[in-house]
């Protein structure tokens, strides 16, 4: 556990080529809340990164990519009636997960989105996901299809 050096950087779009990979890894068991194949894995990851190329985030063991964020610091949320901050994707690859990456990641976005408010969506069956946001102080609120709505409010 937790061997090597990590570190938390600003992703860059070089980057981006390696993500399909551990995108369709991570949601190994989740297939329905990930991508069909790693062809529209790599459109998303493109698509996430064109919406706010500044809030992307790396986790880096050792020099190599072991987690990543994206956000968006531009979101108009419906649900709150006004702009919030967005966390679109989070992922963990899992052999490294329970390290404190995702929390790591998490802080680092919320610095960077600089918002009252933090919107993200998760699978309704992703119990563990679930349960690590509430942890970082995420409350559920409103259900769409097989997703959740979790928000924070930073005091």
């Amino acid at each position: 556990m937790g061997e090597g050096h990590m570190r938390i950087r600003r992703g860059t779009r070089e980057d981006l080529r390696y993500l399909p990979k551990i995108l369709m890894e991570a949601y190994q068991g989740m297939e329905e809340y990930g991508e069909k194949d790693i062809e529209s894995a790599r459109k998303y990851i493109e698509e996430l990164y064109e919406e706010d190329p500044e809030c992307f985030f790396v986790a880096e063991n050792d020099g190599e990519i072991v987690g990543f964020i994206f956000c968006n610091r531009f979101w108009y949320s419906k649900f709150e009636h006004g702009k919030v901050g967005a966390i679109h994707e989070i992922v963990v690859v899992p052999a490294h997960r329970h390290e404190g990456i995702g929390k790591m990641l998490i802080e680092k976005a919320m610095e960077e989105l600089n918002s009252s408010k933090i919107e993200l969506w998760v699978g309704e069956k992703n119990e563990s996901a679930i349960k690590f946001y509430e942890k970082l102080g995420f409350k559920r609120k409103e259900k769409a299809g097989r997703w959740i709505r979790m928000l924070k409010v930073v005091r």
